[in-house]
């Protein structure tokens, strides 16, 4: 669906790429100086460490107290899967800005452009959709844990408050900085206490489950038995895959961060430092979870462990985390659809732009709210996220859109082999994955617990 800008191309920065290459060799961009069609106006004024942590705020969260339990579907292949998803991360992350370049003199600015760019109106809808349910179903889990802690936390207190309170209170704060903060730029600061709060959180629940392991003189009164390891579980592994994409699928926000940063070529590297310091925390929280509590571990793990105040502290720096990630990943889903929607000063005006911006993100918070109270269940909407949406992102998007901007003859044969293997794996992730999710949700609602 092509749009018209009330804003000459002129008048935007001028940060796009070119592609060129030969048959047989790898891509290359090369920068030139015209900007989209229809994209908020881009400032390059964002360092790379910026854009680190603004990755790293996206992707590590409460996401991390699911994988032991994944870990536990899979057995200790898991770990392998997420170094394996760690790599493929970044390299569907390089496809996909190469992609942002395809164009000769044109950088195109959003997840949803680039699909457009590739597969006409259809594309540029679907890749719509589908980054507004990945970005919303993850903050859905995000209220539904924070949610689900305070009342938790309050009750070891010997206070109550029920647990739908407390989604909302949790969905308001939210709320706050997502209508106030409009692009990522501006909530950076916000992703580097993310980063600190949830880093800290990963280390403390890794040393707390490992001191709190089942062993023959000490084990918790909820497991009567030892727990039981497996390497590898074989039919667990495609839901597993799909799980894990939803840690790395961080794809619809890499326009907007690429996009703000002072020095665009270094987001290669960028993204690769990222996504190592992604995965050391991810095996960190994986690895001690399981090793502690086996095939007994609940998600989140939290639930395995005892009321400890290093614990607690631990759930309110995880509480706290949610709330500054949550602005990441909203503002991400909200430009996609403020986009779509010509939601920007530049075509309506400064005041009215504002006001239909607040109106937007909020009936999106609204709404949230509503599902999280009405699905309180936080690996299961997690699992059926990732099902849905996460694989499709973090798996075929990239790769259908690199194929078909650049062409079979003009992409190097290996990278071909590795783009239709990566698309078959998230075919079978996302069809598997969604068919157990659908059937661990319909288990938790029956039994009206996760």
């Amino acid at each position: 669906m092509e749009t018209t800008s009330a804003l000459s191309s002129s008048s935007l920065p001028t940060f796009t790429e070119t592609a060129s290459q030969t048959s047989g060799k790898s891509v290359d961009v090369v920068e030139t100086t015209t900007a989209d069609d229809r994209q908020h106006g881009i400032k390059r004024s964002g360092s790379w460490v910026g854009a680190v942590f603004n990755i790293m705020c996206i992707s590590i969260g409460t996401g991390t107290m699911n994988l032991p339990a994944v870990v536990k579907r899979c057995g200790w292949f898991g770990i392998i899967l997420f170094v394996l998803m760690a790599i493929v991360g970044w390299y569907v992350g390089v496809l996909f800005r190469r992609s942002m370049y395809a164009r000769p003199g044109k950088r195109v600015s959003s997840f949803a452009l680039v699909t457009r760019e590739a597969f006409g109106a259809p594309g540029y809808w679907f890749a719509t959709a589908i980054t507004y349910l990945y970005c919303c179903g993850t903050v859905i889990s995000w209220i539904i844990v924070s949610g689900t802690q305070i009342t938790r936390l309050l009750g070891f207190a010997g206070a109550e408050l029920d647990k739908k309170v407390s989604m909302a209170i949790i969905a308001i704060v939210m709320w706050i900085p997502f209508t106030a903060l409009k692009t990522l730029k501006e909530i950076t600061i916000s992703s580097v206490f993310g980063v600190l709060t949830a880093m800290f959180t990963v280390i403390v629940l890794a040393v707390t489950s490992l001191q709190h392991r089942y062993t023959d003189t000490y084990h918790s009164p909820d497991f009567d038995s030892a727990p039981n390891h497996t390497f590898i579980i074989g039919a667990g592994i495609p839901s597993a895959l799909a799980s894990i994409s939803f840690m790395y699928a961080g794809a619809v926000a890499f326009p907007h961060i690429e996009g703000n940063m002072r020095k665009p070529k270094q987001f290669g590297w960028m993204l690769f430092l990222a996504n190592v310091l992604v995965c050391g925390a991810y095996v960190l929280s994986s690895a001690t979870g399981y090793t502690a509590f086996g095939d007994q571990t609940v998600s989140p793990i939290l639930n395995n462990l005892p009321n400890m105040p290093i614990v607690n502290a631990a759930t309110i720096l995880i509480i706290i985390h949610v709330v500054f990630a949550a602005p990441v990943m909203l503002v991400s889903a909200n430009l996609e659809l403020e986009l779509a929607l010509g939601v920007m000063p530049e075509l309506m005006g400064k005041k009215k732009e504002f006001f239909w911006r607040l109106v937007m993100r909020t009936v999106t918070m609204g709404i949230l709210l509503a599902v999280s109270i009405a699905i309180p269940y936080f690996g299961q909407v997690i699992d059926l996220v990732s099902a849905i949406s996460t694989t499709v992102v973090f798996f075929m998007v990239p790769v259908f859109c690199y194929v078909k901007l650049f062409g079979w003859n003009r992409i190097p044969r290996y990278e071909l082999i590795l783009c239709v293997i990566l698309a078959a794996v998230g075919g079978v992730a996302c069809v598997w994955g969604l068919i157990d999710a659908v059937k661990s949700l319909k288990t938790a609602v029956e039994n009206g617990h996760g």
